[in-house]
């Protein structure tokens, strides 16, 4: 068994979960989070930095990835991870 090998796969396979699970917020520059955020300083929340606003209108994200791509890249980790484990103990 390589231990090496066995734990960049038990690494792979916990951070992976963080993607499949909760894939919005892996990435905070996504369109929905700068519109959500939008919405919540027209309703009158408090700017967490100077000019929040300004900056969020002025500068929009440069990638859009959507849950599903993320959701998508956490189980090809989640899966290679699991190789990895596998291969370690079988190899």
């Amino acid at each position: 068994m390589d231990w090496l090998t066995f734990t960049l796969g038990l690494v792979l396979i916990v951070t992976s979960l963080g993607a499949i699970l909760r894939p919005e917020r892996q990435y905070r520059e996504s369109l929905s989070n700068r519109n959500a955020r939008l919405a919540e300083l027209d309703a009158g929340a408090p700017e967490r930095h100077f000019e929040e606003r300004r900056e969020l209108e002025a500068y929009p994200p440069k990638l859009d990835f959507s849950k599903q791509t993320i959701r998508g890249l956490g189980y090809l980790s989640l899966a290679f991870g699991v190789g990895l484990s596998i291969w370690s103990v079988i190899g």
